[in-house]
């Protein structure tokens, strides 16, 4: 029978180990939880309830939030444990942009995330809803 540990080394083994040239070296990519998917689906739901028609879409306080939260649960150490928190993310967020983003792709992608999806949830982050065409 399995013991707990060994349960915990497994789960802790589900880490992706991806190369940050920018920062000159490796961080790692974990599974979500079920509770940290469920609490992501509820900032997309609040974000989808949000979205106002708007051309010119830039990145706003909300954005930087949900793509903190997003690293704060999917970037790790290479033991598991989270790189660090959800506010330093988001302090970090303004001057890194390129860099989360290659991040948030590699989470979403270890997260079993299809490329459909994710190009269906950018599609809809810059276009807002979509109007009828004339």
């Amino acid at each position: 029978m399995l013991s707990w540990e060994e349960v915990q080394r497994k789960k802790r083994g589900d880490i992706k180990i991806v190369s940050v040239p920018e920062w000159g070296g490796d961080v790692g990519i974990k599974k979500f939880s079920a509770r940290d998917m469920m609490f992501l689906r509820s900032l997309a739901k609040e974000e989808d309830a949000d979205t106002v028609d708007d051309t010119a879409r830039h990145v706003t306080e909300e954005d930087l939030q949900a793509i903190a939260e997003v690293l704060a649960r999917g970037v790790c150490n290479d033991d598991g444990s989270p790189y660090c928190t959800t506010q330093e993310w988001s302090d970090f967020a303004a001057d890194q942009m390129p860099v989360l983003n290659y991040l948030i792709e590699e989470v979403q992608s270890h997260n079993g995330m299809r490329q459909q999806q994710r190009e269906e949830l950018t599609k809809n982050s810059e276009s807002g809803p979509t109007s009828a065409s004339t």
